[in-house]
Parts: structure tokens; sequence; C-alpha cells
């Protein structure tokens, strides 16, 4: 089992695949039906892992990732122990603006197991993106979905001048545009 590289595949023409890590199936599953619903001008593969390493022995049928969402549930220490056992198992090149966090059920937070500030910093210490969502609605889930969309677009490359290295200063600039 060994570690998910970025670069040891050849890309696909005019698509982007995309790995979704968590340990909750309703959520990576509702996350990639709202993905594959929304209108898109590239071909989207969505593979989904409880953990990481993948196994090995359908490693030739596996894409190259242009980039990996970890789903983390704040209601599960459960779920950060995985995310962070997991990144163990990735590539250094893919905390190049390939890696993603979402951070579900912050909105209820007198409950939540794992504290907000604990993800936050995970999320600096890797210059990763952090998404906050509640999939409580769809429209939570239609929004996070097409954020990963806007973002996997760009790590695969397809969207001409900007770079997977400029993915953070670019979603907090359409964040703040999308607000007024």
């Amino acid at each position: 089992m060994a570690t998910l590289r970025p670069f040891d595949k050849m890309p696909m023409l005019n698509a982007a695949a995309l790995l979704l890590v968590g340990t909750e199936e309703s959520h990576r599953e509702q996350l990639a039906s709202a993905m594959l619903k929304e209108p898109k001008t590239f071909e989207v593969k969505i593979h989904m892992a409880q953990s990481l390493p993948l196994p090995y022995e359908r490693e030739h049928l596996r894409p190259r990732f242009d980039m990996v969402v970890f789903l983390i549930n704040l209601h599960s220490q459960f779920s950060l122990s995985t995310v962070l056992a997991s990144l163990t198992h990735l590539d250094v090149n893919f905390f190049l603006g390939k890696v993603c966090f979402v951070a579900i059920g912050g909105g209820q937070v007198k409950h939540c197991m794992v504290d907000i500030a604990t993800v936050k910093k995970l999320a600096d210490t890797h210059l990763s993106t952090l998404l906050f969502s509640e999939f409580d609605s769809e429209d939570d889930v239609t929004c996070t979905a097409r954020r990963l969309l806007q973002m996997v677009q760009i790590c695969a490359g397809l969207v001409p001048g900007i770079s997977a290295l400029y993915l953070g200063s670019f979603m907090n600039s359409t964040l703040q545009t999308d607000q007024f």
C-alpha cells in the first residue's frame, strides 16, 4: 500500500478526477451526487474511500487524482482521527493546492466533538483550503459541490492562467465577490 502521488499517471483530456475521503458514506454520496448533477464543461470522475491508503490491487484502474477532498464530521472524533491517519499516505506534492478539507456540521458548535480551531489549524498546517458545510439541506450540499467543482477544474489544469498553487487566494477572492 503505497503513497498516493499526484503526478505518477498521465492526465485525462478535458476531465478531472477527484477522491473523496471520509468516514461518513452518506456525506460522500451526497456530495458526489450533487457534483455530478451540476452543469459543467468538463467530465468529472469521482472516487470515494473511507480512508487511505487505497488498496494496491486496483492501482492500474485508478486515474490520476487531480484533487483529494477530506470530509471531517465535526460531530465525530473518529472522523478526524481517520483523516489524520490518511494524510500520511499522501505525497507532499498534493499539498501544493490539491488538497481540500470540508468540515461538516459546525453550525451546532455546542454539540461538536471536534474543535473548529483544530480543523482550521490542520488546514493551515497543510496549506490547504477549508470549506464549512452543514449538509442539512440540499442547498448546502449544492453550494459545496459547486466550490469543489471550481477547485478541481483548476487542479486539473482546465482553467488557463490559474494554477493549483494560487487556489487559496483565488477561492478567497471568489468568496468575497459572492458575498456582494
